[in-house]
């Protein structure tokens, strides 16, 4: 999305207009949804936790400190829903962090890379997920994870690195 745009959205929402806030669900949804799939990697739960996130933002918007922030302010409000729902189900927390060969959402393709994803640390995680998945640049997941553009590309690169030894080693079983 547009800086400028999101910062006159951002700026109509907290003074509120309702309807702006309809322009920056579309930008943001599917980022949130990958951040949620990506902790939860259960699609049900993560779209909940999406909408909780998005609907947390809407209610807490005048709290935003900087406009141009927002991208990565709702992106900490998700990963912490995510991590309160975690908490909340930890007696599933099992299912939640380690999918089996059939994930929970129910799709059946490719077991071995769900697998490998959910090995991989968080942040590498995401960071492949939001790239891949949804799309996004280094320049937007260093945004999110407050960090340099660099950092993400870095993060990225290790990321896709260690996913391809999971892959192969799991291919070599």
């Amino acid at each position: 999305m547009n800086v400028d745009l999101e910062k006159k959205l951002v700026a109509a929402c907290r003074n509120g207009d309702r309807s702006a806030y309809a322009g920056i669900v579309k930008a943001y949804s599917g980022r949130i949804f990958a951040i949620c799939l990506g902790i939860l990697d259960n699609t049900h739960d993560a779209e909940d936790i999406a909408q909780q996130a998005l609907l947390k933002a809407l209610t807490g918007i005048k709290q935003l400190r900087d406009d141009e922030q927002f991208g990565a302010w709702i992106s900490r409000i998700a990963k912490n829903l995510c991590i309160d729902f975690i908490r909340k189900h930890k007696h599933e927390q099992d299912c939640i962090v380690e999918p089996a060969a059939v994930s929970q959402s129910g799709s059946k393709e490719y077991p071995e890379l769900r697998t490998a994803l959910a090995k991989l640390s968080e942040d590498h995680r995401l960071a492949l997920m939001l790239y891949y998945f949804d799309g996004r640049s280094a320049k937007s997941i260093g945004e999110t994870f407050m960090i340099s553009q660099a950092a993400a590309q870095a993060r990225i690169s290790r990321a896709r690195k260690q996913l391809r030894k999971l892959l192969e080693a799991e291919g070599g079983k």
